[in-house]
Order: C-alpha cells, then structure tokens, then sequence
C-alpha cells in the first residue's frame, strides 16, 4: 500500500516528500510495529530516497512491548520525534532526533515559525528526569493494562481481547446494557464516578494506564463499569 501511494515524477503532481509511521500505532490498539516491518518499510523508503520520519510520541513503550532496545527500532528512520510526558511523566515536552544536519534545519524552520523558548531549563531538568528514571518503570502500565482488559472482558455489554492489549492502552468495544451503541454517554457516566476515559467512536472507548495509576484504581474502575452496564 505504501509503495503504490509513493508518486513518480508526474509533472502534473507534486513528488512523494516523506513517509511517516506511527510507533506504537495508537488506533490499532497501542500496538508496536515490528522490526522486520520497519526495516522492510525503511528499505523500500531509501530505495525510492524519501526519508521516513517516526512519530514515536510512545517509542518506549514499544520497545518494552517488542522487548528491545530504543535503537533497535530507531536505526529503521531518519528522523524521530517521541514524548517526555505521556508514559515518561514530564509535565511538558517532546524530542526530536535527526543527523546533524536535519537538526539544524528543524532549529531554523522553528525559529521562523516562532518556537523558540526561553528559560526551558527547567522544562529540560524534568525531561531528564522522564528518561533517566521513568523509563523503567512503564512496565507497571502495561501489567496495569492487561488488568485491565481482563476484568473488562467479563462484563457484559463489552468487547474486546485481552490478548491484543500490548502497551497501555485498552481499547474495548460498547455493544449493549444500558449505553447501546452510545460511547460517549458512558464515558459521561464514568465520568460522574471518577473514571475518565476517552471516546474514539460511537462504539469504542479508549482507556489508557500511566504512572498515577494503580491497581486499585483498575479494580475501581471495572467495578463503576460493571455497576452501569450489569444494573
């Protein structure tokens, strides 16, 4: 698919520029992509010399899941961005990574867009923070996740497979009880009790695990599902 979406030199069209990937791939459930599919994609990209870029805003996450070392999966682009929140924890703040050259680029295309900061020491203090001391411990979400999907999969009204919870994330289907086919009133009713979840679709609830999580707050959580959707 990607090969056939890659444009030739048409003066009527403008030339592929970039191909970009998504690791872990957030709507397919937080799963990671795996290394022999990104050398396979890195490859065809460098044949066709388009650079490919990875938006890996949850890269450790992936590595943890495809058991792995970071550069393992990032010797497979060109250039990186991944997040110091989000699993890491800093209250603000992503990285990119590149050659030499392209981050010289990135800094004067940022400069021109009005991205400079001042004063960002103290956002970089936390985010050496994330990746010294954080990085280790993400294996507490994704047990936490998999706690998850296994006490949400008993309750009737919800779908979804344990087996395909890979990071932390939980995506779980509403089929039926007292919300049919409406996910954002029971993420409202969640809410209501202390549960915050996000709706993706009419049908589908996404749940996500971090550090501030734990695994008494996942039994409560199931619990404050199962009340409204067993009542």
């Amino acid at each position: 698919d990607i090969k056939k979406a890659i444009r030739a030199d048409d003066i009527h069209h403008p030339e592929t520029g970039l191909i970009c990937l998504e690791n872990t791939h957030n709507m397919h459930g937080g799963i990671p992509l795996p290394l022999d599919y990104l050398r396979e994609v890195f490859a065809l990209a460098n044949s066709y010399n388009i650079p490919l870029h990875m938006d890996g805003a949850r890269l450790f996450n992936a590595a943890l899941a495809l058991g792995c070392a970071v550069r393992e999966i990032t010797q497979y682009c060109d250039s990186v961005m991944f997040c110091l929140s989000k699993g890491l924890a800093a209250p603000v703040g992503s990285i990119l990574a590149g050659s030499n050259h392209f981050i010289v680029q990135a800094r004067k295309n940022r400069k021109m867009l009005g991205g400079g900061l001042r004063q960002a020491g103290i956002m970089a203090a936390a985010g050496l923070v994330a990746l010294h001391k954080m990085t280790g411990r993400l294996l507490t979400d994704h047990e936490n996740a998999r706690l998850l999907a296994q006490g949400l999969e008993e309750i009737s009204g919800l779908a979804l497979e344990p087996a395909d919870v890979r990071t932390n994330m939980v995506f779980v289907d509403v089929e039926k009880g007292g919300f049919p086919g409406c996910a954002p009133g029971l993420v409202a009713k969640l809410k209501d009790r202390g549960v915050f979840t996000h709706a993706v679709s009419e049908v589908k609830l996404r749940l996500v695990t971090h550090k501030d999580i734990t695994k008494d707050d996942i039994v409560y959580a199931v619990q404050q599902f199962k009340e409204l959707l067993e009542c």
